[in-house]
């Protein structure tokens, strides 16, 4: 029913991007040292938000927009990957196309919804995360920090699908094996 992959995907971003359990990780790891900022990507990126006067319009309007845009591509993406990469591709051409996919999602939905929402909403609200005067430096923070987790959690993810589609090309095989009664 579901790509390989999927359920890991949607389980993640519902576990790990809740507000109530992501406010408390992002606390907890907030005073960490920079080897520990990586553990902080993967757990800030799948926020999500339920009161708009808590985190402010455009968080709440970015954060949300970007969890569901990443989870909309990759999921679109799990899907299609069987066409893009055959059977016989092997385990590292499966492996490599999810990292990119994740990758590539993530990068889009991120920066796609900044721009959405610097678009759409006023300068009162977006002036604490957006400094008009450094637009590159703002959009290059929001790139570096996707890529980030895309990369991460592609491995991640990429190691899951890469399992799944062995496990279900070593039960077929086995199946479709012809009898002989001599």
């Amino acid at each position: 029913m579901l790509a390989p992959g999927v359920a890991v995907l949607l389980g993640y971003v519902l576990l790990v991007g809740n507000p109530w359990l992501n406010r408390d990780l992002i606390v907890a790891l907030s005073d960490a040292d920079s080897a520990l900022r990586l553990v902080t990507v993967m757990f800030s990126y799948p926020s999500w938000h339920v009161d708009v006067d808590l985190v402010g319009p455009f968080l709440f309007w970015f954060a949300n927009m970007r969890a569901v845009l990443f989870v909309a591509l990759a999921v679109a993406g799990l899907n299609r990957m069987s066409r893009w990469v055959s059977v016989t591709a092997g385990g590292t051409a499966l492996f490599v196309t999810t990292v990119g996919l994740t990758t590539l999602s993530a990068v889009v939905a991120e920066l796609g919804s900044a721009a959405v929402g610097l678009a759409l909403l006023d300068e009162r609200s977006t002036s604490p995360y957006y400094g008009s005067d450094r637009p590159d430096e703002f959009f290059l923070n929001l790139f570096s920090a996707s890529a980030t987790f895309g990369v991460l959690f592609g491995l991640v993810l990429g190691a899951v699908v890469v399992s799944q589609r062995r496990n279900t090309v070593s039960k077929e095989s086995r199946v479709t094996a012809p009898k002989s009664f001599w």
